[in-house]
C-alpha cells in the first residue's frame, strides 16, 4: 500500500508523466456508442430526405418516413403496427431512441448543456409517471384521427413535427446556402413549425425526454408493450452501491433507485445508464435479478397474494374510461356540425385544390398528417401548406396554389413520397387523366391573348369569337380538363387571373 502511494506521489510531482487512465470499453458503453451511431445515421437520412433536391436521393430515402408510427396508423397499416409492437415487446422502445427524428433531436438538445466538466446543468432525477395524462393524450390522438381532425394528430405526431420544421426552415436554409432560389413557405406553417420545435427542444434542454414520456402518442403506444419487453434494464442490488449515477444520466426520468426498478414503459433504451455505472450493476438483459437477502424480497399478502380474489380498479381509471366512452356520441355529433361549418366557410367558387393521387377528399383529409414532405419536394413549387382553406381541422395540409406555379404534367413525385397513403402512387399515364380540378374563364377579364390555349398540355382550351367582343374569348372543354393549372400560371392578367382552377367539391 505504501509503495502504491509513493508511486502515485511520484507521478503527480513529476511533470509530463501523469496521464489520466482511459475508461475501459465495457459492454454498456459499446451498446451506447452503437445506439448513438445508428440514431445519428437515421437523423441524417431523414434530414437529407426532407432537404435534398435530387429526386433520386429522395426516392432512395423515403423509407425512413414510411416506418414512422403515426403515419403507419393514419394509413391503416395494421401489419406494420403489429411489427412495431412486436419489436417493442422484444427490445423495448428502441424506436424512440434510434428511428424517431424528433426523439434523436431531443437527445442532442438534452446533451448540449451537459457537455464538459464545468457543466452547471442539474442532473436528472426520477419522476413519477403521468399515466393518466399520457393515456388521455393518446385517446385524444386516436379520437381525432377517427373523427377526421388531423390537425390535432399532426401537432402531436413527432415525425410530422420534425418534418415540418425541416421543410419550412432547414430546406430553405440549404437552398440559400447553395445559391439556388429559395421557395417561399407558408407564413402560418413556418410560424407553427418553429414554435412547436422550439418548445420541444427547450423542454428537452431542461427536462430530457419529458415530451416523449408525457405528450407523444407514439411513445405512449409503444410504452404499453415495452413495459413487458423481453430485453429490459435490470439492477443487480448485490452490486449496486447507490451512487445514483445511472439515475442522474437517465433523461427519461424512469430509474427509481429507492426500489431499484426501471420503468420500462418510459425507458427509451438509450444505454446511458449502463455506460456510467461504475460497478456494472445495471444491465440490458432478459433475466430478472432475485435479491440475495430474503428480507429484501417483496412479500405478497392479503388480497395481493390471492389469484382468485376480485380485481380492484382504480377509481381514477374507472372515471377516465367512463368519461371517454360517454363522450363518444358527443364527439361524433360535433363532427357533423363542424363538417357543415367548414363547407359553409369554403364557399362555392373557392374550392381548394388538393394534390393528385387522393381517393376522395375526405380520405385525403383523414390520412394526411401535414408532414410537408410533398410540399418541400414539389418540383413546380406549387404546393403549399393550407391555412383555413380546408377548414381549421385540416390546417397545414397541402394544397395547390396556382399563383405560385403549375402542377407539372409528367410529375408524380408527391404521390410517390406520401408516407400515409393520403396520396396513392400514380404513373405518368395515370397522372395525365387524373382530375385535380377544372378551369373556369372570366369573360370580363379575358383579353383574348391565347396564352392559356398555348400552354394547355391537353389542348382543351380554344380561342373563339364571342358576341359583343372585338377579341376572341378563351373556352375550356371541361370533359378533358384535369386542372393542372398551366393556364392560370401563364395568364398575364393580374392581380386577379382571367382563368382560374377550382378544386373538386367533396
Amino acid at each position: 500500500m505504501r509503495q502504491k502511494i509513493a508511486n502515485f506521489a511520484f507521478l503527480m510531482t513529476t511533470p509530463g508523466t501523469y496521464r489520466k487512465p482511459r475508461r475501459p470499453l465495457t459492454a454498456g458503453r459499446a451498446l451506447r456508442y452503437g445506439r448513438i451511431a445508428a440514431a445519428a445515421a437515421m437523423l441524417v437520412a431523414m434530414t437529407v430526405l426532407l432537404t435534398a433536391s435530387a429526386a433520386w436521393i429522395v426516392r432512395a430515402l423515403d423509407w425512413t418516413a414510411r416506418i414512422q408510427i403515426v403515419p403507419l396508423a393514419m394509413s391503416g397499416a395494421v401489419a406494420a403496427l403489429v411489427v412495431q409492437a412486436l419489436v417493442a415487446l422484444i427490445f423495448g422502445r428502441i424506436y424512440c431512441s434510434v428511428v424517431c427524428p424528433l426523439g434523436v433531436a431531443q437527445d442532442v438538445a438534452a446533451r448540449l448543456p451537459r457537455m464538459g466538466r464545468r457543466s452547471t446543468a442539474r442532473p436528472w432525477r426520477y419522476a413519477a409517471p403521468r399515466t393518466p395524462l399520457r393515456l388521455a393524450l393518446l385517446g385524444l390522438c386516436v379520437t381525432a384521427g377517427l373523427c377526421a381532425m388531423p390537425a390535432v394528430v399532426s401537432l402531436l405526431d413527432p415525425y410530422s413535427t420534425y418534418a415540418r420544421f425541416a421543410s419550412q426552415w432547414l430546406r430553405p436554409a440549404v437552398q440559400w446556402a447553395g445559391g439556388s432560389e429559395v421557395a417561399a413557405a407558408s407564413g402560418l406553417a413556418a410560424a407553427v413549425s418553429l414554435a412547436v420545435m422550439a418548445a420541444v427542444l427547450a423542454t428537452a434542454w431542461r427536462g430530457g425526454r419529458t415530451v416523449c414520456n408525457t405528450v407523444c402518442p407514439a411513445g405512449t403506444f409503444l410504452g404499453l408493450f415495452s413495459r413487458y419487453s423481453l430485453l429490459h434494464f435490470d439492477i443487480d442490488t448485490d452490486q449496486c452501491v447507490n451512487c445514483r449515477k445511472c439515475e442522474h444520466a437517465c433523461k427519461g426520468h424512469c430509474i427509481d433507485l429507492d426500489d431499484h426498478v426501471v420503468d420500462g414503459s418510459r425507458c427509451v433504451v438509450c444505454f446511458d445508464c449502463t455506460a456510467v455505472c461504475p460497478e456494472g450493476a445495471i444491465s440490458y438483459t432478459t433475466r430478472r435479478k432475485r435479491l440475495a437477502l430474503p428480507m429484501m424480497q417483496r412479500v405478497e399478502t392479503g388480497a395481493t397474494a390471492s389469484t382468485s380474489g376480485p380485481v380492484r380498479i382504480s377509481r381514477r381509471k374507472f372515471m377516465a374510461t367512463g368519461l371517454l366512452l360517454a363522450s363518444a356520441p358527443v364527439i361524433l355529433r360535433a363532427e357533423s356540425i363542424l363538417d357543415a361549418a367548414d363547407s359553409a366557410a369554403a364557399g362555392a367558387d373557392t374550392t381548394p385544390i388538393a394534390p393528385p393521387g387522393r381517393r376522395t377528399l375526405g380520405d385525403f383529409h383523414r390520412k394526411c398528417t401535414a408532414c410537408g414532405l410533398c410540399v418541400s419536394h414539389c418540383p413546380g413549387t406549387v404546393l403549399r401548406p393550407s391555412t383555413n382553406e380546408y377548414g381549421w381541422r385540416n390546417a397545414m395540409q397541402p394544397l395547390l396554389d396556382y399563383d405560385r406555379g403549375r402542377c407539372l404534367y409528367d410529375c408524380t413525385l408527391c404521390t410517390e413520397l406520401c408516407p400515409t397513403g393520403a396520396l396513392e402512387p400514380l404513373t405518368a399515364e395515370e397522372k395525365h387523366i387524373f382530375i385535380i380540378g377544372h378551369a373556369h374563364v372570366d369573360p370580363q377579364l379575358c383579353v383574348g391573348c391565347g396564352a392559356c390555349a398555348g400552354s394547355c398540355p391537353r389542348s382543351v382550351i380554344t380561342m373563339a369569337a364571342a358576341p359583343g367582343r372585338r377579341r376572341p374569348l378563351a373556352t375550356v372543354a371541361h370533359q378533358g380538363c384535369i386542372g393542372c393549372g398551366a393556364c392560370q400560371d401563364v395568364c398575364p392578367i393580374g392581380p386577379e387571373k382571367a382563368i382560374r382552377v377550382n378544386g373538386i367539391k367533396p
